[in-house]
């Protein structure tokens, strides 16, 4: 039989992606969906608007006056029941009604308005307290005089102003009542809002010329903005940001249903079974599908991109928008050929993630569940770019497929000198993703319980029974990720609940607290519900030789590079004000106490309880059937977001990838807490040299230094050298032996164990 470790053939592949092809284009449903539907879906519903815009228009508000007789004659905002044709472009759009509530008492007008409103009497309602008309004329020549006054008598100047904001307290006002729970009412609070505006300009306007002055003085300039980007450029920057949401959105829509097909359909089938017994090699078997629904899925994406351009295209012209406003016509050959340049890579790393995500699925209706998680998890990606203010920058370009989808966008605009500055990046995360997605599928299909997991009912009382009866030395793959998921719900909703720490006793509760009940708890429970040794869950054992000493060495040797890669990320991503200033009071406290407490609260207390859940319980699951890459990266990921703070996220994530490495090899937590006390400890210790300026002067200098603000940080040639020793310490860690296959051992050892026994139970029950 062939190993996989060999070298995929290309004649192989070729092969097993022209047979996908062939039974794909076979299925009506797939042609339908791929190429038929995005033909017929785009102009029908461009039929649709255009036959909608023949007798779309604007509706009529209905709004009622309440004291109407109290306005002033001039200038007239009402004109034979209706709004001044002077103050709205199209004053048939609103229908006027006047009414008296001489019968209702004055405590109770205001509700009798807005029972109007919420019974759809009226749309909006203008209140006009009675003398307004007097009321306005006053305030307008008591402000009047009291200009006069100040003109004329400067020593008067403070009583004038005084009797200004005296007026200013008496001015009329008068109500506009509407309801933003109804669309029509908002949308006649807005436009009577715009008439009021408008009429309160020509009062004032008409007052300032029967006092004789220039009106224009009103007005003293105006204000022409011109727009000096090129037509081509404007539609580009219309469509650059239509255009690759919805390439993007049908790219992964257009490789998850064949990917389902592939795999979970030919369960259904039957055919998988005999494709996998076949000479192929699984990497050749997973390439041959991944190519065949790569390209489904970039021939759904661009068939829904032209069949919408073309039908907004002409939808525009014929509506008459592209008339004038010259981002509405069809968009550039130059940004059409940017989107099917990066439409590859990101097809690529959809269909692997359908692919992958579709050999769990027994049947192809359970597949179709699979979808939405997946859609939910990617979505925001393709969201965050649509986001006000959203930029290319060294961030935004780490974040997988925000990153391609911004670089794409800054093609479109024709910003290339951008572009090429951070290509080199998003290329490298792009294809970084890709290649982990990749192997994600390939050890899926390499693994036969996910192809052919048990199909049976589940019955809560008899997984109860199993779960009990059936436990082992180390947990579950799915009992790891339950408890990386219970921590990281829990840690979510504590911190919404907390409050903010006012002393030194609720600061000791509000670190101690989660790390213990919410952190520590669930794995511990667990580890004595689930598994038959807390000991071997946990992964308390002690390593071999020279495995504390090289994890203490690696925390001193790390943590200047651990320190300038914080550095980084603060400069990369930001901490916003409002973040430094609640931190302000927290590090205020923690430097009021002395360093011992904080090191045991900050340091001692959550290396274990972070190191025991994360590295130990969960990590042992995740790390069962030669899974340690999916245990390193995926309790890194959950470490990195139990922390609170973005920056410090990320950092820890990194730092997890390097506990997940050390436990892999050594085989124990107890590494792992060493080199977590000793990094915490010393970012600790280094942030307090701040208050003695003067241990700089001392030996300390030749390892910190003081910044411009005040901060230490590490001396350069120190982080080199620092760096140059910490891999030395992962290399010899990469020495030690294979720990990984001791875990096999013992839970291969303890499954023979549970066969065993239930031999000897049924031939005693016999």
């Amino acid at each position: 039989m062939q190993q996989d470790s060999q070298t995929p053939r290309f004649s192989t592949i070729r092969l097993i992606y022209l047979r996908e092809m062939r039974d794909q284009l076979r299925d009506r449903r797939t042609i339908f969906t791929i190429a038929i539907l995005p033909m017929l879906v785009y102009p029908l519903v461009g039929m649709l608007m255009l036959q909608m815009a023949q007798f779309t228009q604007q509706q009529p508000i209905s709004i009622c006056i309440v004291g109407e007789e109290n306005l002033p004659g001039e200038p007239s905002l009402v004109i034979d029941d209706g709004i001044n044709p002077a103050l709205l472009k199209k004053p048939e759009t609103v229908r006027i009604e006047s009414r008296t509530l001489v019968d209702v008492a004055p405590d109770q007008i205001d509700e009798t308005c807005q029972s109007w409103i919420r019974d759809g009497l009226f749309d909006a309602v203008v209140l006009v307290p009675a003398g307004f008309d007097k009321n306005a004329n006053s305030a307008s020549e008591s402000t009047s005089n009291a200009t006069n006054d100040s003109a004329s008598n400067n020593d008067e100047s403070a009583e004038a102003n005084a009797s200004a904001d005296a007026d200013s307290e008496t001015v009329p006002q008068i109500e506009l009542l509407y309801s933003v729970a109804s669309d029509q009412s908002r949308v006649a609070g807005d436009r009577m809002q715009m008439v009021l505006d408008r009429w309160r300009s020509l009062w004032v306007k008409e007052r300032l010329i029967r006092e004789g002055i220039d009106a224009s003085a009103l007005r003293p300039f105006e204000i022409e903005s011109r727009d000096i980007a090129p037509e081509s450029t404007r539609r580009a920057a219309f469509w650059s940001k239509l255009l690759p949401f919805v390439m993007l959105v049908w790219a992964m829509t257009g490789a998850f249903y064949p990917a389902i097909d592939l795999v979970a359909g030919e369960k259904e089938r039957g055919t998988l079974e005999t494709l996998l017994c076949s000479p192929a090699l699984r990497g050749e078997i997973v390439w041959g599908k991944l190519a065949a629904v790569t390209t489904f899925s970039i021939m759904t994406s661009l068939l829904n991109v032209v069949s919408m351009q073309l039908t907004a295209t002409f939808a525009f012209h014929q509506l008459g928008l592209s008339q004038g406003n010259a981002a509405m016509g069809s968009p550039p050959i130059g940004a059409m050929l940017w989107l099917l340049l990066a439409l590859f890579p990101l097809s690529a790393l959809f269909s692997s993630l359908a692919l992958a995500v579709a050999a769990m699925a027994r049947s192809s209706k359970e597949g179709q569940y699979y979808l939405m998680p997946l859609m939910m998890v990617t979505l925001p990606l393709v969201l965050v770019p649509l986001l006000p203010g959203t930029t290319l920058s060294l961030g935004t370009s780490l974040i997988p497929v925000t990153g391609m989808f911004l670089l794409v966008r800054a093609l479109v605009e024709g910003q290339y000198s951008e572009a090429l500055l951070h290509l080199p990046v998003v290329a490298l995360v792009t294809f970084g993703c890709l290649s982990l997605a990749v192997r994600w599928a390939q050890r899926q299909f390499e693994n036969e319980d996910v192809l052919f997991r048990d199909g049976e009912q589940w019955d809560l009382g008899m997984w109860m029974r199993h779960l009990w009866r059936d436990r082992q030395p180390v947990a579950s793959v799915g009992q790891a990720l339950m408890c990386g998921v219970i921590v990281l719900m829990g840690l979510f909703f504590g911190r919404l609940m907390a409050s903010q720490p006012h002393s030194w006793n609720d600061l000791a509760i509000a670190i101690l607290l989660p790390q213990i009940g919410m952190i520590l708890a669930p794995a511990l429970l667990m580890s004595i519900v689930l598994t038959t040794s807390i000991r071997t869950s946990l992964r308390i054992r002690f390593p071999q030789r020279g495995a504390m000493a090289a994890a203490l060495l690696l925390g001193f040797t790390l943590h200047p590079t651990y320190s300038q890669l914080g550095y980084w990320i603060g400069e990369i991503y930001p901490m916003s004000d409002a973040a430094k200033e609640a931190l302000m009071p927290i590090m205020e406290m923690l430097n009021a106490q002395p360093l011992w407490a904080v090191i045991f609260m900050m340091a001692f207390v959550p290396a274990i309880c972070e190191e025991f859940t994360f590295r130990g319980f969960i990590f042992g699951g995740l790390a069962r059937d030669r899974g340690g890459l999916r245990a390193i990266l995926v309790t890194a990921l959950m470490f990195g977001f139990s922390h609170a703070i973005f920056q410090q996220s990320l950092a820890a994530t990194v730092m997890g990838c390097v506990l997940g490495w050390i436990a892999l090899r050594t085989g124990s937590v107890l590494p792992g807490i060493v080199l977590h006390v000793t990094n915490n400890a010393l970012s600790l210790s280094v942030a307090r040299t701040s208050e003695h300026p003067e241990l700089f002067d001392s030996w300390l200098g030749f390892f910190l230094r003081q910044s411009a603000d005040g901060t230490p940080s590490y001396q350069p040639i120190w982080i080199v050298i620092s760096a140059s020793l910490a891999v030395a310490c992962l290399i010899y860690y990469s020495l030690f032996n294979d720990q990984h296959a001791d875990d096999e051992e013992i839970q291969k050892s303890e499954r023979e164990w549970i066969k065993s026994q239930e031999l000897q139970a049924s031939q005693n029950a016999s």
